[in-house]
C-alpha cells in the first residue's frame, strides 16, 4: 500500500511539474515575439545611429597633433582658457569633446602638472567608462537577439509535436513557421548588434589612443620644441614644379590637389557613377519593379521574394566591386599625374581646375573636409584621405585656417 502511494505521489509530481513548465513556456511565447520585434527595431536603430556616426567621424592624426602642438604652446604662454578652444578645432569625434569638455573645467589648475596628471587619469578612466556605456547597447542586442530566438524557436516545438502526435497538420505548420520565424528575427538582430559593436570598438579605440596622445602631449615631461614655420625654399621644388600634394575625395569621386609655387590643381583621378545617391536608389528600384512584374506575369519558378534576394545581394557585390575597382583606379591615375608637370595636368582632363594663390582668400579644413574660399566661391574640395600634409601646406603664401566654417 505504501509502495503504491509512493508511486502514485511520484506521478503526481512528474504530471504537475510538466503540465507547470508546459504552461509557463507556452505563456512566454508572445512575451518573448513581443522582445524580439523590440530588439529587431532597437538593432534598426543602432544601425542608424552608426551609419549617422560613420558619416560624422573625421580622424586625422596630423591634425590632432598640431592642435596638440598649438594648445601646447599657448599653454607655455600661460594662455589656459584658450587650450580647449585650440583643441575643438582640431579635433571632431564624440569621446575627443567629451575629453576635452571635461578637460576645460580644470584650466584654472593646468600650471600643477602634478594635480593635472591625477585629474588627467580620471578623465582617461572616465572616458574609458563611457565607452564601454556606449557599446553595451549593440552588445546586448547582439548576445540576447539569438538567446530570445532560440526561446521562440524551442517553445512553440512542444504544441508541433503534440499537433504531429495527433495528426494535426495546420497546427504543426503553425507552430514551425513561428519557431523558424523568431530564430530568423534573434539572429538578424544579433548580427546587426555585433557588427555596431566590432566596429564602434575598433573606433573608440582609436578614439582613446588619441585622448592619451593629447593628454600627454599636453601634460607629460617631454621636452617638446615648436619650429616656426617657414616659406619654401625654392630649390627643394620637385623637379615637377610640385610641392606638395593632398588627396581627397568626395563621396565615392577622388581628386588630387597638386600644390606648386604659385597655384593649387585640383584634378579628378576617378570617379563611380554609382556613388550618387539617386542614381543608386533608382536603380535598385527598376530592377526590383521588373522582377516583380515578371514574376506576376508567371514567368518565375520559384517564389518571387527569393529572386528579389538573390538579385539584390548581387547587385550589392556588384556596387562594393566596382567602388574597390575605382578606389584603385584612383591610386594609379594619382601616381601617372604625379609624374606630369603642372600644365600637362590640366590638359589631361578638361575637368582639372587651376585656382591661383593670389585669387585664394583663404583654405579652410574642418572635420578632415577641404574648402578653399575665393573672392566668388567656396569650394568644398571633399574629405582629406592623405596624410602628413598639414605642416608643408602651412609654409605656403596662402592662408590655412582650422575649424568649423560655413
Amino acid at each position: 500500500m505504501d509502495i503504491t502511494f509512493g508511486f502514485e505521489i511520484i506521478q503526481l509530481f512528474k504530471s504537475v511539474a510538466q503540465t507547470g513548465i508546459y504552461v509557463i513556456s507556452a505563456n512566454l511565447l508572445y512575451p518573448v515575439i513581443i522582445i524580439l520585434l523590440g530588439l529587431l527595431a532597437w538593432s534598426f536603430i543602432e544601425v542608424g545611429g552608426f551609419f549617422t556616426e560613420w558619416r560624422a567621424r573625421h580622424s586625422d592624426f596630423w591634425l590632432i597633433e598640431n592642435g596638440a602642438l598649438k594648445a601646447k604652446g599657448i599653454m607655455e604662454a600661460n594662455d589656459f582658457a584658450n587650450v580647449p578652444v585650440i583643441l575643438k578645432k582640431f579635433c571632431s569625434n564624440r569621446f575627443h569633446y567629451f575629453f576635452i569638455n571635461n578637460l576645460s573645467e580644470f584650466q584654472d589648475d593646468f600650471h600643477n602638472k602634478d594635480l593635472m596628471g591625477l585629474r588627467v587619469e580620471k578623465l582617461l578612466q572616465e572616458c574609458d567608462a563611457e565607452i564601454i556605456k556606449r557599446l553595451e547597447k549593440s552588445r546586448f542586442v547582439a548576445k540576447a537577439g539569438p538567446m530570445f530566438g532560440l526561446m521562440g524557436t524551442l517553445i512553440p516545438m512542444g504544441p508541433a509535436l503534440a499537433g504531429l502526435a495527433e495528426g494535426d497538420i495546420q497546427t504543426l505548420s503553425d507552430n514551425l513557421i513561428i519557431a523558424f520565424g523568431t530564430t530568423v528575427v534573434g539572429l538578424m538582430a544579433g548580427v546587426s548588434g555585433h557588427m555596431v559593436a566590432m566596429i564602434r570598438d575598433r573606433w573608440y579605440t582609436k578614439d582613446m589612443s588619441d585622448i592619451e596622445y593629447i593628454s600627454e602631449m599636453l601634460f607629460g615631461e617631454h621636452v617638446i620644441t615648436i619650429e616656426k614655420s617657414k616659406q619654401p625654399d625654392p630649390d627643394e621644388l620637385l623637379k615637377n614644379n610640385i610641392y606638395d600634394t593632398v588627396k581627397v575625395s568626395f563621396g565615392f569621386v577622388y581628386y588630387d590637389m597638386f600644390f606648386t609655387p604659385t597655384s593649387v590643381v585640383i584634378a579628378r583621378t576617378a570617379g563611380s557613377i554609382l556613388s550618387q545617391p539617386l542614381i543608386l536608389a533608382a536603380l535598385f528600384a527598376a530592377v526590383n519593379i521588373v522582377i516583380l512584374v515578371i514574376a506576376e506575369a508567371g514567368y518565375t519558378a520559384l517564389p518571387s521574394y527569393l529572386y528579389l534576394t538573390f538579385i539584390n545581394l548581387l547587385m550589392l557585390v556588384i556596387i562594393l566591386y566596382s567602388l574597390f575597382l575605382t578606389r584603385e583606379h584612383a591610386k594609379q591615375k594619382s601616381y601617372e599625374l604625379s609624374e606630369l608637370h603642372p600644365d600637362e595636368i590640366l590638359k589631361n582632363d578638361t575637368r582639372n581646375v587651376e585656382i591661383r594663390y593670389s585669387d585664394i582668400k583663404e583654405i579652410n579644413i574642418s572635420k578632415s573636409v577641404m574648402k578653399i574660399f575665393t573672392d566668388s566661391q567656396c569650394l568644398k574640395t571633399g574629405r582629406i584621405v592623405s596624410r602628413n600634409y598639414l605642416n608643408r601646406i602651412q609654409t605656403l603664401p596662402i592662408s590655412v585656417t582650422i575649424g568649423e566654417k560655413t
